[in-house]
């Protein structure tokens, strides 16, 4: 991971600078994730208080030399006595990012270049995994440098948290409250909650994917539905009704945010929703008893990949015809519940319930490579944004197991509360 960040620029002099443009360049050949930060600072004396972030944005780029590989800002505000800008980088190609930024005066004059150096620290110690235990009320935060417990988070008694999802940016965590008809929203810095957003009365949330420009979550209704969230106001903003029959159990937005994918125990299908019209726009009928349950989408949103309960499966979707184009048989007895994908889209991680492992798929051949040993029947799992650690909820014996993805073993297991039902690692890191 890097960090890029001016620091305090003192802007009391002529000429002022009032607008920047900042220009993102990824030179490598694996994909990136930034996130872009515009901060004011106030003058103390000879010192500066504390930043306050005014303008936020998250980009995803391409790898070198093909579209999306560049982005800018512009304009961006800065108009201020004091301001900085900060980019922090995340993903495989992280390290390979680099930034400008063009300063113009009030009268739409170049003022000054800036190139932002960034700072390739340990940035690995300030990440996070948020794991949901359901039968105790908590969050369970774990430090992912040195696989501890960072913190333990309470929640209303009786929420019954059950699936958690972070802002692309890294700063804020959304919690499906099974029993409570209602999401907590947790401060990433404080690891407070700092909000509450309440749902449609009966509505049972189970699970939660945020849209790539962290405006929306999308959160699956065992009731039947779907229900798009503001995150800028915490509160829901429609719903979308799923048809009779409906029970979704799993939800996963494209990398590209135009669709939703829902896995639908009820309706025994997976349904594609049309993210800017939030609308139906297909209905994937799967074979008889296969009870997809949960979904993961490749980097590049070419192919879903659908765990099945009822028949050990795993479903390979092409996006661009949402038809079935491979089915994975797992090892008997597997029962699979939660699903992810690497971030190179190499491989697919699913918790094998029963079977007591996690499963790795190779998404070239779409073959199993391997079944790693994970006691206590794991029910979901996530891997960080550098690719290098598989976080793996274990429902039965109150634990998280580390899987290192280099050996496909497991690195360490770690104490959680009571039913651990889902788990999220921070894909950037905060401000």
């Amino acid at each position: 991971m890097s960090v890029f960040d001016t620091g305090p620029i003192d802007n009391r002099v002529f000429p002022r600078t009032t607008e920047l443009t900042i220009k993102l360049f990824n030179t490598g050949r694996e994909p990136a994730l930034a996130s872009i930060q515009a901060y004011s600072v106030a003058p103390n004396g000879s010192g500066f208080q504390t930043p306050v972030v005014y303008t936020l944005y998250v980009v995803s780029l391409s790898p070198f030399g093909t579209a999306g590989s560049v982005f800018s800002l512009d304009p961006v505000f800065a108009d201020l006595d004091v301001y900085g800008v900060r980019i922090v980088t995340g993903g495989l190609g992280a390290d390979n990012v680099t930034v400008t930024a063009t300063l113009r005066d009030g009268g739409q004059n170049e003022v000054g270049d800036l190139i932002l150096r960034g700072e390739q620290t340990a940035i690995e110690n300030l990440f996070f995994a948020y794991n949901a235990n359901i039968d105790q009320d908590t969050i369970t935060v774990i430090d992912t440098a040195n696989q501890s417990v960072a913190a333990t988070i309470a929640l209303p008694a009786g929420s019954q948290p059950i699936a958690v999802a972070i802002t692309p940016d890294g700063t804020r965590v959304f919690v499906a409250n099974f029993n409570s008809s209602s999401l907590s929203v947790i401060g990433t810095q404080s690891n407070t909650v700092s909000a509450t957003v309440p749902m449609a009365p009966g509505s049972q949330p189970i699970s939660i994917a945020m849209t790539p420009n962290g405006l929306r979550a999308y959160v699956a209704d065992f009731q039947g539905s779907v229900a798009v969230i503001d995150t800028i106001t915490n509160s829901m903003i429609a719903a979308i009704p799923l048809g009779a029959g409906s029970r979704p159990f799993g939800i996963a937005v494209t990398p590209d945010g135009t669709r939703a994918y829902v896995a639908d125990l009820g309706l025994n299908a997976v349904i594609v929703i049309d993210v800017p019209m939030n609308a139906i726009a297909d209905l994937v009928p799967f074979p008889a008893n296969s009870l997809p349950d949960a979904v993961a989408i490749t980097p590049d949103s070419s192919r879903v990949y659908v765990a099945n309960q009822g028949n050990d499966t795993v479903s390979v979707l092409d996006t661009a015809t949402n038809a079935i184009l491979s089915t994975i048989s797992l090892p008997p007895g597997s029962i699979p519940f939660g699903i992810a994908v690497h971030p190179d889209g190499s491989r697919v991680y699913v918790a094998s319930n029963v079977n007591n492992s996690v499963t790795v798929i190779n998404t070239f051949t779409n073959e199993v490579l391997t079944d790693i040993p994970t006691p206590g029947r794991p029910v979901s799992v996530s891997v960080t944004s550098d690719g290098r650690l598989v976080y793996v909820s274990s429902q039965v014996n109150n634990a998280v197991t580390v899987i290192d993805t280099a050996s496909n073993s497991v690195a360490a297991n770690l104490a959680a509360g009571f039913t651990p039902r889902s788990i999220a690692a921070t894909p950037i890191l905060p401000l």
